[in-house]
């Protein structure tokens, strides 16, 4: 018999709650803790990186 389980809101409605409240708790820990990079830059970097270079660069390919 399969189990029924219980949501808060419903279905797909908690999995939406759930990335609210994550992202909005990253959003106000990096407000109050700011750091040498912020994650815009840092994604920015990165997709540069793989344009030029690919997903691996050749370093770490060899480990």
């Amino acid at each position: 018999m399969p189990v029924k389980y219980t949501y808060l809101i419903s279905k797909r409605g908690d999995v939406v709650f759930s990335l609210v409240c994550g992202v909005g708790a990253y959003f106000l820990y990096e407000r109050d803790h700011p750091r040498e990079w912020t994650l815009k830059e840092l994604v920015q970097r990165k997709l540069e990186r793989v344009k030029t270079e690919g997903w691996f660069s050749d370093a770490s390919k060899s480990q």
